[in-house]
């Protein structure tokens, strides 16, 4: 049966924008020239897609078959270039400022990296050189340590010695946001001074390692002993040029947890840092594959939570190379223990299909459902992610869950015959809240974490619970073509409810926006969506004791699949929040909300969610 053939609808939702305007007439080609005499043209030119595509795979063939550390990393550093300078020229808000990438003018970005870069990395590794003691410092830190700290603060200097925010900026992930940046008034984020550290550190001769967590970047290194060769982590991504973020860089992550001042987390219980289960991109090629997934496409940035009616501005040719580079890493499985490669690879396939992307492929096995099940080879790129996410990095990522959740979403909202993929976007959320729970809680470790999941909250009251009505911008609820569907949608919707309760049982305090029963999107508002009898049938199957009749791993058309057995104390077997969410009209109160608590004489109480 094939169940996934269909791929996400963005009509009207999202504006592909494919300037047209000649790149020669940009700041940006006057920026990569100005170090040029004034008769020069650049002599090595990429005048189209294909002509940059065979290029980078002549790098990529050319790192894989070499152990030249220094080679294979300005190479990345090169691509770093070349991607930074598509961004520039094609995502300017400004419409007029917009202009095709082609020609790109390779070698005058070459000198770029050679005459800029490489001077700024070998003069940080000087100033360590010139230090005191050749071995280690005063403080006792490692050559390593100290080269790593030097190298990211003269990328830091450069890249923000200009009028930056320095926060939270579009396209300032790379090597061309930090040397010419000052074009578009651009800094660099934490991603990009994480690898070009990296990048900085192997060109120097160091052996050091880009590692990501789903929110955070570092470097990690070993450090070898006389019995053993432990890795150590080092905190590079921390912006600003006073001396005291400088002073922190280099230093291992744990002094961070010691900065906050909270006994509770650590870096093995820390989000930011993955529970202990960081991604090492411990090859040039995978380095090359988080650089490539970092493209970022877009030209506005998107309204968390908006309402949807402005359409988002998003660059086509971006997309092309983004969708088109990363398949060739994939080919050559270097994504292979990569959750977050696979996912923007398939973010781009939904964007900009191939044909590749769009082939069928028998996932009967993969998820274990009954008869045959063909889905895209888009969606298994989701679901080799979370297969990847669960037995390499001990399920402790978030991100591939919420991927496929808004995967489902898009694809099912408006078509009444892939009705069925709601529920797996609700269970895909539900299995998102379900790892987030396990993560201990601070509000500076997980803040990034809370905004995804308000969001989440938003997605599924417009897209989800509500239908556009055909006249004006309103919306009404969702009119379920199939009872079965509305359900087990109900049941999973109770079931991200559950994880949340549940995380803020574990942490004894109340912090999740959305359990606020004065959010815009709480959870009371969403069950007014969902009819009583949907609600009264689905409260009956998550307490039943009834078995899963199903092996299989996600919903498709043919399997349903539903919630049992909450985990919160809060929606236990007929308690008082329970009982609201069976009623005809759902009203929660702050005492259905209150935590369960022990008292010293061991009898459970609650506690009233402090007013704000």
């Amino acid at each position: 049966m094939n169940t996934s053939n269909t791929p996400k609808k963005r009509e009207g939702r999202i504006v592909y924008d494919d300037p047209s305007s000649n790149p020669k007439e940009s700041l940006h080609w006057r920026r990569v020239h100005k170090n040029d005499s004034v008769d020069a043209s650049p002599k090595l030119l990429l005048n189209n897609h294909e002509e940059l595509l065979q290029h980078f795979q002549r790098d990529v063939d050319s790192m894989k078959k070499s152990n030249n550390k220094k080679d294979n990393y300005q190479s990345i550093a090169l691509w770093s270039c070349i991607i930074g300078y598509a961004e520039a020229l094609t995502t300017h808000k400004d419409a007029t400022r917009r202009y095709n990438i082609f020609p790109i003018p390779l070698d005058s970005i070459q000198r770029l990296v050679n005459d800029e870069f490489i001077p700024i990395i070998n003069q940080a590794q000087d100033t360590v050189n010139n230090a005191k003691s050749n071995t280690t410092s005063a403080k006792g830190e490692s050559i390593h340590r100290q080269t790593i700290r030097a190298v990211s603060n003269a990328i830091w200097k450069k890249a923000q010695n200009r009028n930056s925010n320095m926060q939270d900026e579009l396209h300032a992930n790379s090597l061309y946001s930090c040397l010419c940046g000052d074009v578009d008034k651009k800094s660099i984020d934490c991603f990009g001074s994480a690898l070009l550290s990296v990048v900085g550190m192997n060109i120097l001769g160091f052996n050091s390692s880009l590692t990501l967590s789903e929110d955070h970047a570092y470097e990690t290194h070993v450090d070898s002993t006389d019995s053993t060769d432990v890795r150590s982590t080092s905190e590079i991504a921390i912006p600003g040029n006073t001396k005291a973020a400088q002073s922190k860089r280099g230093k291992d992550i744990a002094s961070t947890f010691e900065e906050l001042n909270c006994d509770s987390i650590t870096p093995e219980t820390s989000w930011l840092y993955m529970h202990g289960n960081a991604v090492i991109c411990d090859t040039p090629l995978m380095t090359l594959a988080a650089m490539i997934g970092n493209l970022n496409c877009d030209i506005d940035k998107q309204k968390v939570g908006g309402d949807g009616t402005k359409p988002h501005i998003v660059s086509k040719p971006l997309y092309k190379i983004k969708r088109d580079m990363v398949w060739i890493l994939y080919d050559y499985e270097y994504m292979s223990t990569f959750p977050f490669a696979l996912m923007e690879l398939a973010e781009a396939e939904e964007h900009l299909s191939s044909e590749r992307g769009m082939e069928l492929i028998d996932a009967t096995e993969l998820l274990k459902s009954k008869g045959t099940t063909e889905i895209l080879k888009n969606e298994e790129l989701f679901l080799q992610a979370i297969h990847i996410s669960q037995t390499r990095y001990k399920d402790k990522q978030v991100y591939p869950y919420l991927y496929a959740a808004h995967y489902h979403r898009d694809a099912g909202r408006d078509d009444q015959d892939e009705e069925y993929r709601l529920v797996e976007s609700l269970r895909l959320y539900y299995e998102a809240a379900r790892v987030a729970s396990t993560y201990r809680y601070d509000t500076k470790d997980c803040m990034q974490l809370m905004k995804h999941f308000t969001t989440v909250s938003s997605l599924i009251v417009k897209d989800i619970l509500s239908l556009q009505c055909d006249e004006g911008n309103t919306k009404a609820p969702r009119q379920w073509q199939k009872e079965d569907n509305l359900v087990a949608a109900t049941t999973w919707l109770i079931a991200l409810l559950d994880s949340l309760l549940l995380w803020e049982e574990n942490e004894h305090k109340q912090f999740v926006e959305v359990l606020n029963m004065q959010h815009k999107h709480s959870f009371s508002k969403l069950c007014n969506l969902l009819p009583m009898k949907a609600r009264a049938e689905a409260i009956t199957k998550i307490h039943s004791q009834e078995e899963q009749s199903s092996v299989a791993l996600a919903i498709t058309e043919e399997e349903l699949l539903y919630f049992r057995s909450p985990r919160s104390k809060r929606l236990a077997s007929g308690s008082l929040l329970l009982l609201a969410l069976g009623k005809e009209k759902v009203v929660i109160r702050e005492l259905e909300m209150a935590l369960p608590s022990v008292d010293n004489d061991g009898t459970r109480s609650r506690r009233k969610r402090a007013r704000t």
